[in-house]
């Protein structure tokens, strides 16, 4: 999965280099869930939770963008041996942006980039530790244009977090931009 990520980011990042798409600034926010995911030999943990971002955008002429924001995967939890274990979990995201526009309406886009996340662990409602780190951050997404100035969009974020075997997030927003 993580190799066809890849292949679909950098292919929309060519691509869109040689598109048109509309140059400037947008703001934005996305709800959905995120799921976490964490399989070792004493305990497994699956579970997903309401998440949200906000972000901000700009793109250039050429399709090419820059997007940073910030993101809060919710406290998804699960009851391991009785016990209440959930992961408290945020971050900031920086991102490379390739924009393809299908049609006046329609675009697609890929995102590579980072994340500096952190992340509590909460036992029966007490946190017990914490942990942080910059990951890879993967996302492709298709935005459907309303107007000049309002969209749209949805995506499914995937981030290489080495603490978790899976962290990714699935959602739908809304887009502002100042053309």
């Amino acid at each position: 999965m993580r190799t066809l990520l890849v292949a679909a980011v950098v292919s929309f990042s060519l691509v869109g280099t040689f598109a048109y798409a509309d140059p400037g600034f947008s703001v934005g926010g996305s709800v959905g869930s995120a799921n976490i995911k964490d399989d070792d030999d004493e305990i497994a943990f699956d579970d997903e939770d309401f998440a949200y971002k906000l972000f901000a955008n700009y793109t250039s002429q050429s399709g090419i963008g820059l997007e940073g924001g910030y993101v809060d995967f919710g406290e998804p939890n699960a009851n391991i041996f009785g016990t209440d274990v959930g992961i408290d979990a945020s971050g900031w995201n920086l991102y490379a942006v390739g924009n393809l526009p299908l049609s006046g309406n329609l675009d697609l886009f890929a995102k590579a980039g980072i994340i500096d996340w952190d992340a509590d662990a909460v036992v029966d409602g007490f946190e017990l530790g914490e942990d942080d780190g910059t990951d890879l951050a993967l996302s492709i997404g298709a935005r459907w244009n309303v107007s000049d100035s309002f969209g749209f969009r949805t995506e499914f974020d995937w981030y290489d977090v080495a603490d978790v075997d899976e962290l990714w997030m699935l959602s739908v927003g809304l887009e502002l931009r100042f053309n």
